[in-house]
């Protein structure tokens, strides 16, 4: 379960020796560390984002289920997924299920949602501070830097003051890449 760097690694590792199918709710990878950069300058999502279907199928020969995991029964040993086209589930059975989907760490919101990292899950998208952009789609993570990179433009224009809380990696990132605007 995940796509990005953990579970591509997993399968590619795996592949020789197992089926594999990655499931991933995004349609596209992410460098999350390099976001930043895209905040201040949207041209540079490009350089840190790929989509996943053709990578995984064709590059790595393994199995691409573009939906979300609702359900991990591991007795079972089966998953129930909501593939992202469909308006109902399927189950799918596995022998080993490795889950590499990351986490989101917002302390101030319910669910965990944070500007760094695209809000991608139906529960999740229901209680969002952008609830009318939907990231699972490469064009709608696209629209949300886009849109913070204008409210950048627009708290420059007023001179506006900023303060980041924080000199742990991210807040020394953005300040950095905020004092370069």
């Amino acid at each position: 379960i995940g796509g990005q760097f953990s579970g591509t690694f997993c399968a590619r590792d795996l592949k020789h020796h197992f089926h594999v199918t990655i499931v991933d709710c995004k349609e596209y990878f992410e460098y999350t560390p390099g976001i930043l950069r895209a905040y201040v300058k949207p041209c540079h999502l490009d350089a840190l984002t790929f989509t996943l279907e053709p990578v995984i199928e064709r590059s790595m020969g393994v199995k691409f289920i573009w939906g979300e995991v609702k359900t991990l029964d591991g007795v079972n040993k089966s998953a129930v997924i909501k593939p992202i086209f469909a308006s109902t589930t399927e189950e799918v059975g596995f022998d080993y299920c490795i889950i590499c989907s990351g986490c989101n760490f917002g302390p101030f919101k319910p669910m965990g949602e944070s500007l760094w990292f695209p809000t991608v899950h139906e529960e999740e998208m229901k209680v969002s501070d952008w609830p009318h952009i939907d990231e699972r789609f490469i064009e709608g993570r696209r629209r949300h830097v886009l849109e913070e990179y204008h409210r950048l433009i627009d708290l420059n224009k007023k001179k506006a003051n900023i303060l980041i809380v924080g000199a742990g990696f991210i807040g020394v990132e953005w300040a950095t890449e905020i004092e370069h605007f």
